[in-house]
């Protein structure tokens, strides 16, 4: 038998009450770089995360 919630997709699609309000402004410009200037520095600690990792294991018996 069907489970209730196990066959739902939204292909991507936001939830149906989304419609019906109003959309979020589009960022300006210095709260753009901004965002993407936080998204680089999070990446580049991840990298050195990764790095760490990568020579422990290279290291380890």
């Amino acid at each position: 038998m069907w489970r209730r919630g196990s066959w739902r997709f939204y292909f991507g699609l936001p939830p149906y009450g989304s419609y019906f309000h109003k959309t979020r402004p589009s960022p300006s410009k210095e709260e753009y770089l901004s965002m993407l200037e936080d998204y680089k520095k999070n990446l580049e600690d991840e990298a050195e995360v990764v790095k760490k990792e990568i020579e422990e294991i290279k290291s380890g018996p």
